[in-house]
């Protein structure tokens, strides 16, 4: 989150708002032409929120902004109306022959950002999420008009430099993914070096550049800092063909590992897909330990070594590498699933305790945090306080992230909250299962992961590495069959 504003809905606040998002959205990264859409987009909402949404009384709106490296996100929230905009469709002949504008402010939203969510909350208001893409140069675009062509690359090198990441070397990391992997990486901002170089302007990632004596780039590694916990995501990595097997990935590792433990990271996490195990052995030579399986995390795609394209959505193994260390955590551990979670936190060497928790008393309000990722069609909901209206706040959210919005939602639920035990058979019911841990995820707290899958999904595709990865896959699938035969 880059910044948060809390406003009375009234017409004066519209032009304060909407000059500080325009700023706002150039220095995120948007060209100023599409900093002008994002702007009128928000302008029209406001406008109608403040019209519209309460005519009783003076209402507050609350905008929060956010940028990723390849989007930015406005998110406006109200406790006004309740409003359902199937209802007020727009409809052009309508608005020709007699006059009727009805639905126009969401035709004109719409049609000025790359994505417009609205989400109902029940008895919590209503948000509005306004996404916008940060448009660069793909680096396909940048070697043609410098008339560089895809040559061999040179017999490798018996010494190599390693160097610390500077915004000088984002176009030859892009260079190397793209000669290296074609277009199957994974990570696509890395396509696009202005974006790169906004990251690390931003110190949302560090990272380090291996070389050749002559200067050629022949691998490059990268931490991308979450924002909420001090951890990291060991998340873009590459050598050249050429030059593998020589102990560049280890050498990248252990200098991101010893950086990482200076800057007072707690631990870092990897993201390692399943349609090969190779990423996932990586992790797991340097200490890594399985923690999560996350299915339907990425979208499908043709991969580099691959002959046809991957026939479902790719599923994730999440790595833990613990950098402090941790003797034990006190948790509240749900019944159904004490025993894995235990033998997690055996495998990461951490001893937990089974808290006893009191009569369970509720406030009136749950806290929920969403994130959407819509560029893999994924969200995450993450669990802050637990309140008398979770379930019913949950179910509104739900009904409006629909198959059409995401293929799969993530429930983080804090462990150290008694009421996640409480919840587990109301979220079974609503066809949550088991992801896995997310330890020190949020605000360095550990989090129970489920997931709810909206599409069909094939385990026997879903490699995996380790045994506690086999385990919690097996778990999952076991799940899977309940829902099937209830279904059925």
């Amino acid at each position: 989150m880059d910044a948060q504003v809390k406003l009375v809905a009234t017409p004066r606040i519209i032009g304060s708002i909407t000059d500080f998002a325009h700023r706002w959205s150039i220095n995120a990264g948007l060209q100023k032409e599409d900093a002008l859409h994002l702007t009128l987009a928000l302008d029209e909402l406001v406008t109608d929120i403040v019209c519209f949404a309460f005519p009783q009384a003076e209402g507050e709106l609350q905008i929060t902004f956010n940028h990723a490296m390849n989007n930015v996100e406005i998110v406006i929230h109200e406790l006004g109306e309740p409003f359902d905009p199937d209802r007020h469709l727009y409809n052009r002949e309508k608005a020709l022959k007699e006059g009727d504008f009805e639905g126009a402010g969401f035709e004109i939203v719409k049609k000025m950002v790359d994505d417009f969510v609205f989400i109902n909350k029940g008895r919590e208001g209503k948000e509005f999420r306004l996404k916008k893409n940060i448009v660069s140069k793909h680096i396909s675009e940048i070697m043609r008009e410098e008339g560089i062509e895809e040559t061999p690359e040179p017999e490798p090198q018996e010494s190599y430099d390693l160097y610390e990441l500077t915004i000088d070397d984002v176009e030859d990391v892009s260079k190397l993914i793209y000669r290296t992997y074609g277009y199957s990486y994974v990570k696509g901002d890395l396509y696009f070096p202005k974006k790169n170089e906004w990251a690390l302007q931003r110190g949302d990632k560090f990272g380090v550049i291996i070389r050749t004596p002559a200067g050629k780039a022949v691998a490059y590694f990268a931490v991308i800092l979450s924002t909420d916990s001090k951890t990291g995501e060991v998340g873009e990595a590459v050598v050249s063909m050429e030059h593998r097997r020589r102990g560049l990935m280890t050498r990248m590792m252990h200098t991101l590992i010893k950086k990482s433990k200076e800057m007072g990271l707690w631990a870092l996490y990897g993201e390692a897909i399943t349609v090969h195990t190779i990423s996932q052995k990586v992790n797991h030579k340097f200490g890594f330990k399985t923690t999560a399986l996350l299915l339907s995390a990425t979208t499908a795609a043709k991969y580099k070594g691959l002959d046809e394209q991957y026939p479902q959505h790719v599923s994730e193994v999440i790595d833990m590498l613990i950098l402090k260390p941790i003797k034990q955590r006190q948790l509240y551990l749900p019944g159904e699933y004490k025993m894995i979670l235990t033998s997690i936190y055996n495998h990461l060497g951490i001893e937990v305790v089974d808290l006893q928790a009191d009569q369970l008393t509720l406030p009136d309000k749950a806290l929920l945090d969403l994130d959407i990722d819509y560029d893999d069609r994924t969200a995450l909901i993450v669990v802050n306080e637990y309140g008398i209206n979770f379930l019913e706040l949950l179910r509104d959210m739900l009904e409006t992230l629909t198959q059409e919005i995401v293929n799969a939602v993530y429930l983080d639920l804090p462990l150290h909250k008694p009421g996640t035990r409480e919840m587990i058979p109301f979220l079974r019911n609503m066809e949550f299962i088991f992801s896995g841990l997310a330890p020190l995820m949020h605000h360095e707290k550990d989090y129970l992961r489920l997931q709810r899958i909206y599409e069909p999904i094939d385990l026997a595709l879903v490699h995996v590495h380790s045994k506690m990865a086999t385990f919690i896959k097996s778990i999952i699938q076991e799940e899977l069959n309940e829902i099937r035969k209830v279904k059925a």
